[in-house]
Order: structure tokens, then sequence, then C-alpha cells
């Protein structure tokens, strides 16, 4: 008897192994949730840097020097000092317009794997060389983008899912068409290793939002205000955070809704992780947590913060439900655009052109049968 269950522990144990290294190296998890992460990451970015660009020099240049009691650049050494110490005028200029060519860049998906990374340089630069206009949004920012760097974030809605998808039908460029191919056995080695990877940034960066929102609830709930309900209220009296007076003054008259969005806000993130073990529940998570942090954009003006935190969230919705959506707006976009064929002009078929933005070089681009989903994929 003891043997026997013995015998199946190890099964069971061998069972999940296994499960885990097919689920690291079979295929490319949360390839749309990554490519949502950039997209929105590189948006971001834009919109930050475009906002603040009347100030640039008052944030960034020589007239940010009345702090310089306070500058330490974060702690930060080369090659994060581009911007530590202000700027000229031209120069500050030049160097914003490289990082806004950079998240431009990175928003489209072009040369991701060198984008990625020169943009987590200049971004980590500019935000520390100002120690009093950073906030925890840019904690996320960097954190996530580090992961990223590692990962296929370019593998769909991208520019170089073009360019790859065009390689794969052997219609690419002079120059790639030049290139000298690598063995069999290389090219193999090669996909693996950068699947692994891939698939160790998905869960890092899972982990990585799962432990904000876990913290998050366990600081909280140490406090007196949350446990009485009472915590939502105080901040919304703030004028820092009352870009809609009327709204918060609409949130803070109700006393009921008050102790509803407090105690709301500590359960679902404290409850996140355990809320994505099953469909049903973790849909239920995903909607609260975007619900909240819309809230805190909008109510409390704080969009960046809650603009980078709902992105990390993207990664824990399946590929499924991307194409499905995908498929669904094509299909509209597609209907509106449809005209009566001319008597001697075929029906047009309704099927995407082979270099969809989305095309991947292991899957067909565009709508078609409905792909069994890997086991992994009912996570992520």
């Amino acid at each position: 008897m003891i043997r026997r269950a013995y015998d199946a522990a190890l099964d069971h144990i061998g069972g999940r192994i296994e499960f885990g290294e097919r689920w690291l190296l079979d295929a490319r998890r949360a390839s749309y949730g990554v490519a949502v992460v950039r997209i929105i990451f590189g948006l971001g970015a834009v919109w930050f840097l475009l906002a603040n660009w009347s100030n640039r020099h008052y944030l960034w240049g020589d007239a940010s020097q009345w702090m310089s009691p306070l500058e330490r650049n974060g702690g930060f050494d080369w090659p994060f000092t581009l911007f530590a110490g202000g700027s000229a005028p031209t120069e500050l200029t030049v160097k914003l317009l490289v990082v806004l060519a950079l998240a431009i860049a990175l928003t489209l998906g072009w040369r991701t794997r060198v984008v990625a990374p020169l943009l987590l340089v200049c971004w980590v630069s500019l935000i520390e060389s100002n120690p009093l206009y950073g906030d925890q949004s840019d904690n996320i920012f960097r954190i996530l983008l580090i992961y990223l760097c590692f990962a296929d974030i370019s593998g769909r809605w991208s520019l170089d899912a073009r360019r790859r998808a065009r390689a794969a039908r052997g219609t690419a460029g002079r120059l790639l068409a030049t290139l000298p191919t690598p063995p069999a056995r290389v090219r193999r080695n090669a996909s693996l290793l950068a699947t692994l990877l891939h698939n160790l940034s998905v869960l890092a960066v899972a982990g990585q939002v799962c432990i904000i929102y876990v913290a998050s609830a366990m600081y909280k709930i140490q406090g007196e205000y949350w446990q009485d309900g009472t915590a939502v209220f105080y901040p919304l009296q703030v004028s820092h955070y009352r870009p809609w007076p009327f709204l918060n003054d609409l949130l803070s008259a109700n006393a009921f809704g008050v102790l509803a969005v407090s105690y709301f806000s500590v359960f679902i993130q404290l409850f996140f992780p355990l809320l994505l073990m099953r469909r049903t529940t973790r849909v239920f998570g995903l909607v609260g947590v975007l619900g909240m942090h819309a809230g805190i954009a909008v109510i409390m003006g704080l969009p960046f913060f809650s603009l980078f935190i709902m992105a990390g969230d993207q990664v824990f919705v399946r590929d499924s439900t991307y194409r499905a959506v995908a498929q669904q707006v094509r299909g509209a976009w597609q209907r509106r655009r449809r005209r009566r064929p001319a008597p001697d002009e075929p029906p047009d078929s309704g099927e995407p052109a082979d270099d969809s933005l989305d095309a991947h070089p292991t899957e067909p681009a565009g709508p078609g049968p409905e792909r069994r989903q890997p086991a992994g994929e009912l996570i992520y």
C-alpha cells in the first residue's frame, strides 16, 4: 500500500514537471498579452512626453537646477545618466525627441529587441533626473519593461511580425535574402531558448503584478481607516486628487459607497492571485482591478499610474480571447468597407492579406478555424 502511494506520488510529480516543461517550451505564451503591454507602454510614454513638452526645460533642463540639493539621480550610475545635471535647451530637445522616437517605435513594434532596452535606459535616465516628479507608475514601467526585454513583445500586431512573415514566405528584402542561413540545429536551439526566455518573462510579469496587488492589500489592512472602511474618503478631499470635484463629492457623500469601495479595493487585490485559478473568477478579478484603476485614473487624476499597472494585467487575458476580439473587429471593419461587386468581378472573400500585422511564422495570420489552446493558456 505504501509502495502504491509512493508510485502515485511520483507519477503525479512527474506529470506536473512534464506539464511545466511543455508550458515553457512548446509555445510562446501570452503573445497577444505582451503585445498589448508593449502598445500601452509605448502610447503611455508618448502621452507622458507630449503632456510635459511645454515644461521640459523646467523639469529636466537647465531651469531644473533649483533642485540640485535633492538631485542624486535616484542612485543610478552610467548608463542611466543621460539627463543627469540638466541639459542645454537644444540638447534637451534633441534627447527628448530621441526618447519620443523610441516610444513610437515600441508602439509600432519596430526592432523591439533593440528599441526596448534603449527606451528603458532613456526612460530611467529621464525620470530619475528629477526626484520630485516621478511616482510609482515609473517603478512599474521600468520593472515590467526589464522583464519584457527578454520576451517576444513584437510577435503580434507589429511591424516586426509583418517582416518575419515576409521572411518566412521568402519575400524579405534583398539584404535579408543574401544573409547566410544558420544550420537547422542552431535555429531550433535558438528558437527553444527564445521561447524559454519569453515564457519566463511572462511569468515574471505575472508574478510582479500579483506581488504588487498582494503587498498593497497587506499594507492597507494594517491601517485603521481601511479596517473601518473610510480610507477612500480622505484622499478624495485632497486638492491634488480632485480633477473633477463633483465626482469626488458625489462619491464621498455616500457613506455606503465609501465603505464598499474601500473594502472592495482591499479584497480584490488581496485575493487577485487566487481569482486567476479559474476562468470565471479570473474574469471577475480582471474586471475588478481594471475598474478600480480606471476609477483611480479618472476620479483621482492619476492616469499614468493606472495605465501602466493596467497594462501589466493584460498578460492574464488568454490569446484565444484576443484572437476572437480581433476577428470580430476585423469582420466588422470588412463588412463596413465591403462594396457590391461588379458583374464581372468575383465577390470579395473577406480574407485578410498574408502580411497582416499580427502574422506569426508559426501560426496563420488572420481569421481561421479556432486553434485548440494548450492547457497552459488557461491561466494566461
